[in-house]
């Protein structure tokens, strides 16, 4: 049976799908087609999501249930394609965010190679703005970007909504931080 040896842990927003798709046209490695499986964000429990959620939390939280793969079997079916392929990956950027997906990953494989890639915040934070935007087109009221940001700490604490965390999803000491606590550096490439 082929298991992952490495993983694109993150950032969301910064380049994951365009590396994905790069690494998998080399003869050598071996990326899943499904990008984002979210295995080590929801592994053995239903895809749900904590406190309150409005209209748009709702549709990404159903967007990440239906794409999100919970249980060992479906995830190492991920990998049935591999022939000679020596490096095998998959890409989930809610690794990085995801307080449980550090250890859940270590205990997983403790020889396990991560890649996360990080751009700069604000850039990053204003894309995801966009992208949100794009996703609730006519189904909500938005705020301008400045707007947003400032009402994030408000939201963030009585709704659940992740495409709404755009300075949160930013905070790359902390999150990053699981990580070296469990993994060797050489195991780990930070770009």
């Amino acid at each position: 049976m082929s298991r992952p040896n490495f993983l694109i842990i993150g950032a969301a927003k910064s380049g994951t799908t365009a590396l994905h798709y790069y690494l998998g046209q080399h003869p050598d490695i071996f990326m899943t087609r499904k990008k984002e499986p979210k295995f080590f964000t929801f592994e053995g429990e239903e895809a749900t999501l904590d406190g309150p959620v409005d209209a748009a939390g709702q549709k990404r939280y159903d967007d990440i249930r239906q794409g999100s793969i919970c249980n060992i079997e479906a995830y190492h079916d991920l990998f049935t394609d591999v022939t000679h392929e020596t490096a095998l990956g998959e890409s989930s950027p809610l690794y990085l965010y995801c307080p449980r997906s550090a250890q859940r990953i270590y205990d997983y494989n403790p020889e396990m190679k991560l890649i996360a890639i990080l751009r700069n915040p604000v850039e990053r934070a204003f894309s995801h703005y966009l992208q949100y935007s794009i996703q609730v087109q006519g189904d909500e009221y938005l705020p301008t970007f400045e707007k947003a940001i400032a009402a994030e700490p408000i939201e963030s604490a009585n709704i659940w909504n992740g495409l709404r965390h755009y300075v949160r999803m930013g905070f790359y000491f902390a999150q990053l931080e699981r990580y070296v606590k469990r993994f060797d550096p050489h195991q780990m490439r930070i770009y």
